[in-house]
């Protein structure tokens, strides 16, 4: 049997976002992944095509409270943006495999309706098991 690394998405959903509202996030990376190195985020907000684009805040927390890696502003992106291929942005630390991420979303009261969804995907590897029987 051999092992083998693949890419696999976490999905971090946060929904039904209100005017200045707060959500907490508490995600547990399943078993089966083996780190993740970098995250992409996803939020659209119907009729945000006013200039403003920013929509909130969000902080996390990574390897069970141990570092605090990432504080980013969320923006919306217009619809010809979206278009184009997602980069993933990179973790300077880690997060390891059955560990917490936590944090919280902060709404900025900018967006133009109400509510609303954000995506955080996490870029992770897991290890998979070849189990071919070699009948040589």
């Amino acid at each position: 049997m051999q092992k083998h690394e693949r890419k696999k998405w976490g999905l971090i959903l946060i929904d039904n976002i209100a005017s200045g509202s707060v959500k907490k996030i508490t995600y547990k990376l399943p078993a089966n992944i083996k780190r993740c190195k970098g995250f992409i985020f996803s939020g659209n907000v119907e009729g945000s095509s006013a200039k403003n684009y920013v929509l909130g805040r969000v902080s996390l927390f990574i390897n069970n409270r141990k570092s605090q890696p990432l504080n980013y502003i969320v923006e919306s992106k217009p619809l010809d943006f979206l278009r184009r291929k997602y980069e993933t942005l990179k973790l300077e630390e880690e997060i390891e495999a059955g560990s917490y991420v936590q944090g919280y979303y902060e709404d900025l009261a900018s967006a133009v309706s109400f509510p609303y969804k954000i995506r955080i995907y996490l870029d992770c590897t897991t290890n998979t098991t070849d189990n071919k029987i070699n009948n040589g």
